[in-house]
């Protein structure tokens, strides 16, 4: 899967406890690159940062881009500072 476009927003988590690949989240030590790279392995649209001494995770596996970014405007500014999440486009 190619991506062209990656978006960040602040404050902001989706799809809470369903982490696709990783159940328990991934190391709070990998880099955004890391993860990036990972999700793209994963086909996974969504990466999230639960603040900046949280863990990873990887979200939004095969799901429509449209439905992801309708739960990312329901989420915006939802969430303390520090959590984010990346939309893969």
């Amino acid at each position: 899967m190619n991506y062209s476009k990656i978006t960040r927003y602040l404050n902001c988590d989706i799809l809470i406890n369903q982490n696709d690949i990783e159940r328990y989240g991934f190391d709070k030590n990998k880099t955004q690159g890391e993860m990036i790279d990972l999700a793209i392995i994963n086909n996974c649209h969504i990466i999230v940062k639960n603040g900046k001494k949280g863990k990873w995770y990887l979200k939004g596996k095969d799901r429509n881009i449209l439905f992801l970014k309708n739960k990312i405007e329901e989420n915006i500014g939802k969430f303390r500072n520090g959590v984010y999440c990346l939309l893969l486009e």
